[in-house]
């Protein structure tokens, strides 16, 4: 059977505090293992450092320039991304494109009226991928079809569920090595990881060391634009800051997880959604969060009504929301 991560947690509810922060979340373009390009195959990849695959590449393209276009206005406190390589292309690709001057990266403008380009861009291993043990390098089918003597079924928790870990990596295996080589000297490399030990060991003390001490501080004076409401109490309390996150497939849905607090539901419906959620390529997804009365729980500001169930996490495509202009006034 596969190894799990699944104690028991404690009723769960506290009180929402503070301004809604907004975070604007979009995963990195293909790389050469996700097996769009051709001649590549889908692979295992977690703390793997592979590159994006063109394919990959004007998917980034795309992706900043959506984001640009689309949150005009809109005061960005900061951009944050992974360590790994097709997550921080992907992040410089959109900070280009808020700089408008995508041929002379970091330069900015001299006229910066209505610039909304972020204000720091920063780099936290903490949103690296799930790390996928020894299964990384191996590709999917061949994992799935039983080739290197695992169970489909074991293979699907693998790589959906919350609890599930794969096989670790031990210590002398060269992968390993070199992941000590490359990330040692900063953070202790995992050997596996199920979403629940990247909720929980790294994605909640990411939001309560870095990200959420920068939106508090956050000044939307210079802001002419924001996010539609998305809960009815939403225009009667404080806005707060806005972070764009360009990490991977599991590490925004962990972040999504912490969030909603979907191992506090007691009928299991929004861990259930999470798991079956797949965050696509270029297709940026809004969130919005408060903090709460106890220290490093969040709570997910959105309305039922937004979307078609009431069951369905309070997580939205930019797509679909509409930038409420500042008057002139303001």
């Amino acid at each position: 059977d596969a190894l799990t991560s699944n104690p028991k947690k404690p009723l769960f509810n506290p009180k929402p505090i503070g301004p809604i922060h907004t975070l604007i979340l979009t995963r990195h373009g293909d790389s050469l293992w996700n097996g769009k390009y051709p001649g590549c195959r889908e692979t295992f990849t977690g703390w793997t450092d592979v590159d994006l695959s063109p394919i990959g590449e004007q998917e980034a393209i795309r992706t900043a320039k959506i984001l640009s276009q689309t949150t005009r206005g809109v005061n960005i406190d900061a951009l944050f991304t992974s360590t790994l390589t097709r997550a921080k292309m992907t992040a410089h690709y959109c900070w280009w494109a808020y700089y408008d001057r995508s041929n002379e990266p970091y330069q900015q403008r001299k006229d910066n009226e209505g610039d909304n380009t972020p204000g720091q861009f920063v780099m936290d291993y903490r949103l690296n991928e799930r790390h996928y043990g020894s299964l990384q390098g191996l590709v999917k089918a061949d994992a799935e079809a039983g080739d290197h003597g695992h169970s489909p079924e074991d293979v699907y928790k693998w790589r959906r569920s919350w609890h599930a870990i794969p096989p670790p990596m031990e210590d002398n295996d060269p992968r390993r090595i070199e992941e000590f080589r490359k990330y040692g000297s900063y953070c202790d490399v995992p050997r596996s990881e199920s979403l629940s030990m990247v909720a929980e060991n790294r994605i909640r003390p990411f939001l309560s060391e870095r990200l959420t001490p920068i939106l508090d501080d956050a000044d939307n004076s210079n802001s002419s634009a924001s996010f539609e409401d998305i809960s009815q109490n939403d225009s009667k309390i404080e806005s707060g800051g806005t972070a764009l996150i360009v990490a991977h497939a599991n590490s925004i849905r962990a972040l999504i997880g912490v969030i909603c607090n979907v191992e506090q539901d007691p009928h299991g419906l929004a861990l259930g959604k999470l798991e079956s959620m797949k965050i696509p390529t270029a297709s940026p997804l809004v969130i919005k969060y408060r903090k709460t009365t106890e220290e490093g729980r969040y709570f997910a500001v959105g309305s039922a009504g937004k979307n078609d169930s009431k069951n369905e996490l309070p997580v939205y495509l930019l797509s679909s929301l509409q930038l409420m202009r500042k008057a002139a006034s303001e």
